[in-house]
């Protein structure tokens, strides 16, 4: 689901900073709410994401 909503490539540096605010937002609150690594960066969260051996 993610990546076909963020798959675009016509981003504009307002969607862009929106996209990395998300990602900041649901890495903090993964830290918080579940047993995701407290050290984890949004990048890892990304990759969760999108990356298809994660499915």
């Amino acid at each position: 689901m993610a990546s076909w909503v963020w798959r675009d490539g016509n981003w504009s540096p307002h969607r862009y900073a929106v996209y990395l605010s998300f990602m900041q937002a649901a890495a903090d609150q993964a830290t918080a709410t579940c047993t995701w690594p407290s050290n984890a960066s949004p990048d890892l969260l990304e990759y969760a994401l999108f990356s298809s051996s994660w499915l």
